[in-house]
């Protein structure tokens, strides 16, 4: 009976030795993930397009939904997309080679800025047109460039050109795909770098406000689709007027009818079968929204006195209103704020007491009515001494709504180790390990 109870002992002894050696190894890690499906908002909100998402541009947090994962035509917001290719894979300096196909292969009543074939044009002049007018020849010419690596392609009419320009457009559309599967999209397909109608050329509201939220964080991006106008040089080949655009996102308008105040970008679209399509952004004090527009009816082009209310951009506007209006960022804890207090053993008597201090404020994203009241995880990468004042040694994270906000936790002061309790805890992993040792040895020997 002794003999049963010293083993019993000896078991306990050993799940504690183990936890403490997993807690001395253990690391903090976490991984978010985004919704695959999306529940309808139930706000009482009025919208007439057939896909709307509002999202927090910030973590993506969904703040309105409408047939958000219903596939749709996106129309010319796919430029966004290819737009995102090039500042990735291009200089703005340099020079591309105008094709005859990519000036001949936009239909005849989509958008172009009038590209000569032959001529050559800066990757910042391309870029410029391609998202402020729209222009589908300028998708083609990107397109083409990239996809060959530089100048690599003809520039003449024959059929092989043809066949090889179409070979192009397939390997940009499928760098596209990749990039949309890597920004998070699930329910996207391109087959063009414009947005020129076709049944396998498709996307979502939710997608597309994935994609919006990802251009939001390029700088480079956000400053054309913030501009009103353009104008492209002359050039060798090209020597008429000067072929001046101006922006089609009436929300940047300041005199028009649908100007928003907080309005920054992004891209406009518009097809008989996809409708009029926006994503927009905006940015009011420290509240960054992404809205996306599917499949509405009407825009501010076509809108009358008794459908002005219809547009996409007046869709648009009750989106950004209602996350203004309805949401804000509550804090959960503060920058350099005590997060818990702990004592590490082999600390010296006088400073192992030890504040754990947060590096970061974290704020969530809540309904203005709304109370949270979240306990906090708190993990620890560091246990013992020595400890340097300012080294990070865990974090903490807030789970709430399906995101999660973390922080890490910084040492407050220093901590130096104590000889005394560095031999007492040598002592008992010595210990330990004989007593594991012991165990296995008499298991032998009854075996």
């Amino acid at each position: 009976m002794k003999t049963k109870t010293f083993y019993k002992l000896i078991n306990k002894i050993l799940i504690v030795f183990l936890i403490f050696s997993f807690a001395f190894g253990m690391r903090f890690s976490y991984a978010t993930s985004l919704p695959q499906e999306l529940s309808e908002n139930d706000t009482g909100l009025e919208l007439y397009a057939e896909g709307c998402v509002l999202l927090n541009a910030d973590n993506k947090k969904v703040l309105y939904n409408k047939n958000g994962n219903e596939r749709l035509y996106p129309a010319s917001v796919t430029k966004i997309v290819t737009a995102l290719l090039v500042l990735e894979k291009c200089n703005f300096n340099d020079m591309v080679n105008v094709s005859y196909y990519a000036v001949n292969s936009v239909p005849a009543t989509y958008t172009t800025i009038d590209l000569v074939p032959g001529e050559s044009l800066s990757v910042k002049d391309l870029i410029h047109v391609l998202m402020i007018a729209s222009a589908n020849d300028a998708a083609f010419v990107l397109a083409e460039y990239i996809a060959n690596n530089g100048n690599n392609y003809l520039l003449d009419s024959s059929a092989e050109t043809k066949s090889k320009f179409d070979e192009s457009i397939k390997t940009f559309a499928d760098m596209m795909n990749s990039k949309a599967k890597e920004i998070g999209c699930m329910n996207t397909n391109f087959v063009n770098p414009n947005g020129i109608h076709n049944e396998n050329h498709y996307s979502t509201a939710y997608d597309m406000a994935l994609i919006g939220c990802y251009a939001y964080t390029n700088a480079d991006l956000m400053s054309i689709v913030g501009k009103m106008s353009y104008s492209l040089p002359n050039t060798e080949t090209y020597t008429g007027d000067i072929r001046t655009c101006k922006s089609t996102n009436a929300l940047l308008y300041k005199n028009g009818n649908y100007y928003f105040p907080y309005a920054n970008g992004l891209k406009t679209g518009y097809t008989d079968p996809a409708g009029y399509c926006i994503v927009a952004s905006c940015k009011k004090d420290d509240l960054n929204l992404i809205a996306v527009i599917l499949n509405s009816k009407v825009s501010s082009y076509t809108q009358t006195e008794e459908n002005k209310n219809t547009t996409r951009e007046a869709d648009c506007i009750r989106l950004f209103n209602y996350g203004f209006n309805c949401y804000e960022y509550k804090n959960l804890i503060s920058a350099g704020s005590v997060a818990t207090t702990v004592n590490i053993i082999n600390g010296q008597k006088d400073s192992k007491s030890l504040d754990l201090i947060v590096k970061d404020e974290l704020s969530a994203l809540v309904l203005k009515d709304e109370m949270i009241d979240i306990t906090p995880k708190i993990t620890m990468s560091k246990f013992l001494a020595p400890i340097s004042k300012g080294e990070i040694i865990g974090k903490i994270t807030y789970s709430y709504d399906d995101k999660t906000y973390s922080s890490d936790l910084i040492a407050s002061h220093d901590v130096s180790s104590s000889s005394y309790a560095n031999l007492i805890i040598a002592l008992l992993v010595v210990f330990l390990v004989l007593l594991v040792l012991v165990i296995i040895i008499s298991k032998k020997k009854r075996k």
